[in-house]
């Protein structure tokens, strides 16, 4: 069994080499973003639907990418709402950022954001998307944690 202070060590290496490779790819991803979308739209639609984001609705959308779903949502949150586009790698938050220029959403704010600790209030939000990175983090049962952590009661 290994220690925790050198799985701390481990954790915090595979974070690094991740971020790493995550930045490392974002202009590509961004290069690519309509092919993407049109693979990934089912699964972002699907998402949508069964989190229902309502007008005034703050959902927060977690190793976002490109922000395409959180976009999806941002506009149906209305100007009242909003939608919080993270990802852990700037790369890709400024690769979201100008998604949203290029669609004209406003009500979304952009952030470079660990999903494994986040630096958000507990019970902030009201719904929550990822829509594959889950089983990419080093730590999901962390990153499940904080989510249920900000995530409002009855929330989704």
């Amino acid at each position: 069994m290994t220690p925790p202070a050198e799985m701390s060590g481990q954790h915090r290496t595979a974070r690094q080499q991740s971020r790493a490779a995550w930045g490392a790819v974002a202009s590509g991803w961004y290069a690519q973003r309509e092919g993407l979308w049109k693979a990934s739209r089912p699964v972002s639609e699907w998402m949508i639907r069964r989190l229902d984001p309502q007008p005034g609705d703050s959902v927060l959308e977690l190793a976002a990418g490109l922000a395409d779903t959180g976009l999806m949502a941002a506009r149906l949150v209305g100007e009242s709402g909003r939608v919080i586009a993270t990802d852990f790698t700037p790369e890709m938050v400024s690769g979201a950022r100008r998604r949203a220029e290029e669609l004209g959403v406003q009500n979304a704010e952009f952030r470079v954001l660990d999903a494994e600790r986040m630096d958000l209030g507990t019970d902030s939000v009201d719904g929550v998307l990822c829509r594959w990175a889950y089983m990419l983090m080093i730590d999901p049962p962390a990153a499940f944690a904080e989510t249920r952590r900000v995530l409002r009661p009855g929330g989704g």
